[in-house]
């Protein structure tokens, strides 16, 4: 489960972390590019910035969908394992209760 989770993570950030980098330099490196505009009204930084969100959104619904595939079941057995080892003893019904009453106060003489 750890280093399927790891792994993901890993995954995650490198893709979102690469694309975060490459505009960053870009945009501190090659500014007049960005204003640019090769498609009719929307300058190449705002496509750009367009892209990074792309990116970001598809990334994060493939991490979401690699944990529910891979750690979540692994976490539900893990939980009912537990539940299994640390159950409570069984409580005693009603009419057990007022069978095996200990010494109540009014019945004490003190």
């Amino acid at each position: 489960m750890s280093r399927t989770l790891s792994g993901a993570r890993r995954r995650f950030l490198a893709v979102n972390g690469a694309v975060f980098l490459l505009a960053a330099s870009l945009s501190s490196t090659a500014g007049e590019l960005f204003a640019t505009r090769p498609a009719s009204t929307v300058p190449l930084g705002v496509a750009l910035g367009a892209l990074q969100l792309v990116v970001l959104l598809l990334t994060s619904w493939w991490y979401d969908r690699t944990l529910r595939r891979h750690v979540d079941p692994l976490v539900d057995l893990t939980r009912g394992h537990a539940d299994l080892v640390h159950a409570s003893p069984p409580r005693p019904g009603p009419a057990e209760t007022t069978s095996r009453r200990p010494h109540s106060a009014q019945g004490r003489r003190g």
